[in-house]
């Protein structure tokens, strides 16, 4: 649930997330993120009860962050491949961003002291694009626009055509991104092969 907007918070929010990324968790202290935010110690206390209460709140709400530049896409039911293109451009642009994947590498090397942090991250960031995904094409799927028998199964075979190897490569900082022609590439090819799928008769 995001919480009502508060400047110190947020201050904090940030400054943790920068030291983070920069150290680990177990190389930031609350006293450097007190003094990056700045705020005192007792504020910060007052935020946050714990290191592990900061971290986790870093995490969800870079998530949500991130998960709203893609909520906030318009979807066209008239055009499906359009409307498709316009996801994968939007899901591309989340999964593949600079802080999305130093994120994602900081939850891998932090997750086996949070054994609770992978269903925060999950629940923060996947549910709501996969949510959304779905409520896309069933709305197709219901103006037998497209033939879906397993509107979730679809939506998470979509996504993880725009994933993968690339993704992959990214994460083990193979390459910095994907290049805009890359991107199309990708785009073109997983909407297509997406369409013909599902009964599409463009």
């Amino acid at each position: 649930m995001n919480k009502p907007h508060n400047p110190k918070r947020q201050a904090i929010l940030e400054a943790a997330m920068r030291a983070f990324i920069a150290h680990g968790y177990s190389g930031t202290s609350m006293e450097a993120i007190a003094e990056a935010a700045p705020v005192s110690k007792p504020t910060l206390y007052n935020h946050f009860k714990s290191k592990q209460d900061l971290f986790a709140a870093v995490i969800e709400c870079r998530c949500e962050a991130l998960i709203s530049t893609f909520s906030s896409m318009q979807t066209e039911l008239n055009d499906p491949a359009a409307g498709l293109k316009a996801i994968a451009g939007a899901f591309i642009d989340l999964a593949y961003a600079d802080e999305a994947i130093q994120l994602y590498r900081l939850i891998i090397a932090e997750q086996q002291h949070f054994p609770e942090l992978g269903e925060l991250i999950y629940r923060s960031g996947p549910v709501p694009v996969l949510r959304q995904m779905t409520s896309y094409l069933a709305e197709l799927n219901a103006q037998g626009i497209l033939n879906i028998t397993d509107l979730e199964t679809s939506s998470r075979l979509f996504l993880d055509m725009l994933k993968g190897d690339e993704h992959f490569r990214c994460l083990l900082g193979l390459q910095s991104s994907l290049s805009e022609a890359a991107k199309q590439r990708m785009i073109d090819a997983a909407v297509s092969l997406f369409l013909k799928g599902h009964g599409y008769d463009a």
